[in-house]
């Protein structure tokens, strides 16, 4: 039996408007624990059809919440194995969407970095047909883990999330944000909405402003809530 859980929502902001663009979707414990205390309860034959699991609660606690009517996307975690899995892929969440009422073209798909991908190609033919039916594609972390700029490539996403890894104390190192800077650039070259995750300092928000980033996640705006849908405070 998979565990009990939760799901808690983080904001991604417009940093020059102040509008919520997005809540992204987190698993916790049923009082709060990590994701990664809930995801280590799962057994590995489970793990894909837990995901599922999670994504289908998150939309019904969105839904709980009133997320479809404010302007804000639902941004979805999920495995690059579950895209072929009939059982757990994200065609099969976009099916329980409907089921329960939930618009889909307000779903955005994050592409984790957690695991490596077997069949870049095939999952490139997945991530293509997915967003022929309007649904958004988004790569998670990248810089890091299994997440590399080659990828956007094949699978063309239509935005792209840079990790806090990558951007930490940016403001405080000419070479990090030369790095961060030339990323950016590739990503904008491929077409590609970048998203920059994990500020937790005013100096890492200048920065990135300084490189013309808008759509930011960290704990500066606001931390991830469990019960409600977390308004972002932007430093002035």
């Amino acid at each position: 039996m998979n565990p009990p859980f939760a799901i808690a929502f983080q904001p991604i902001v417009d940093v020059e408007t102040g509008m919520t663009l997005a809540q992204e979707a987190l698993v916790r414990g049923p009082q709060g624990q990590s994701a990664h205390s809930v995801l280590a309860a799962v057994p590995e034959a489970q793990r894909y059809l837990f995901d599922a699991e999670i994504r289908r609660g998150a939309m019904a606690e969105a839904l709980r919440l009133g997320l479809p009517e404010t302007p804000a996307s639902l941004t979805l975690n999920i495995f690059p194995g579950c895209m072929g899995d009939p059982a757990c892929c994200a065609s099969r969440t976009v099916a329980d969407a409907e089921a329960m009422g939930f618009p889909t073209d307000r779903l955005v798909f994050e592409i984790s970095e957690m695991e490596p991908v077997e069949d870049p190609q095939a999952l490139a033919a997945t991530l293509a047909a997915l967003q022929r039916r309007g649904l958004r594609i988004a790569l998670d972390d990248v810089g890091t883990g299994h997440a590399r700029i080659p990828l956007l490539l094949v699978w063309r996403p239509d935005g792209a999330k840079i990790a806090r890894e990558v951007i930490m104390g940016l403001d405080q190192d000419p070479e990090r944000l030369e790095r961060v800077r030339q990323t950016l650039e590739q990503l904008r070259a491929f077409g590609m909405v970048p998203v920059v995750e994990g500020i937790e300092t005013p100096g890492e928000l200048a920065a990135l402003r300084g490189l013309g980033v808008r759509a930011m996640q960290g704990f500066l705006f606001a931390r991830p809530a469990l019960g409600v849908l977390p308004v972002p405070v932007v430093p002035g």
